[in-house]
């Protein structure tokens, strides 16, 4: 087997609605994260091989890469044992905090093994989702589109199309300090669908008509368009809330937000602590909190 020279790049990503709805087949709205990046080097050699790891996550994405590298390996009924060579990753997405850091490096991972003409009938998406399922168990392929994506994508039952964005509305990612889990929060979902279907059906119907009003509203520049998308991301905001993906930690932090003039605040992600995304008139006051504009 021939190893050839490689190199990509991959960004975090943050959803703007339809988390967890968007694993019985409704839409989702998500988006990259362009000062987040993780970026991989391959350099093929007769020695044995090695990787390293810069950045700020950089420790982080060791514990994953192994992982992922001899997962990909296994599928493909191949061995890991004939690859040489040295990987070299750099990353500044973290890890376990819903900015899709695992997705990110399961994109660059499926590139990889895409240039190495290992693929054979399988396409790069189709690749990547199946190693995320290492970390999520049944991975969606919301993540794995959005780090992979240049703009915002819709995304529904695997496949995905651009969001034609109108205007540019003033939005942050802010975290409330505490880490959500992503498995402990599908689990409670599921909970809640298999105690009382109904609700949960309602409660996936609030969060898909939220993802399509948040589409209209940036799609269609208006006197509306600010209020219509601040009315959609709470309402998104409140399926969270009925889940019971709200901790205490993530409800001070939302009203936090809120107080110092957030016309719109919802989690983003899997909800039970993580990330907020708030949404602004104007430029937010100077706060005891870290805004990364988006």
């Amino acid at each position: 087997m021939t190893y050839y020279d490689f190199q990509t790049l991959t960004h975090g990503k943050w959803i703007l609605a339809g988390e967890h709805a968007v694993i019985r087949g409704h839409g989702a709205l998500v988006f990259p994260i362009n000062e987040k990046k993780l970026t991989l080097h391959y350099h093929p050699s007769s020695s044995k091989l090695s990787a390293n790891y810069e950045g700020d996550c950089g420790a982080d994405t060791h514990l994953l890469f192994w992982s992922v590298l001899e997962q990909g390996f296994q599928w493909l009924d191949s061995s890991i044992n004939n690859l040489n060579g040295h990987f070299h990753l750099t990353s500044n997405i973290p890890v376990g905090v819903g900015m899709g850091a695992s997705a990110a490096l399961c994109v660059a991972m499926a590139r990889w093994f895409e240039a190495q003409h290992l693929l054979k009938n399988m396409d790069v998406h189709t690749f990547a989702k199946q190693l995320e399922n290492l970390f999520h168990g049944q991975s969606s392929g919301l993540d794995i589109a959005g780090v992979a994506s240049a703009n915002g994508v819709y995304f529904k039952q695997g496949s995905y199309q651009p969001i034609e964005q109108a205007w540019a509305p003033q939005w942050y990612l802010s975290s409330c300090g505490q880490i959500g889990i992503t498995s402990h929060c599908i689990s409670q979902v599921q909970a809640l669908w298999e105690q009382d279907a109904l609700r949960g059906e309602r409660i996936d119907k609030q969060m898909a008509e939220a993802v399509a009003e948040a589409q209209h509203a940036l799609q269609d520049k208006t006197a509306d368009s600010f209020i219509k998308l601040a009315n959609s991301i709470n309402k998104a905001s409140d399926c969270f809330s009925q889940w019971g993906l709200v901790s205490e930690s993530l409800q001070k932090h939302m009203e936090y937000l809120k107080e110092n003039g957030a016309v719109a605040v919802k989690p983003t992600g899997s909800g039970g602590g993580g990330y907020t995304v708030s949404l602004w008139k104007s430029k937010p006051p100077k706060m005891d909190v870290e805004l990364i504009a988006i």
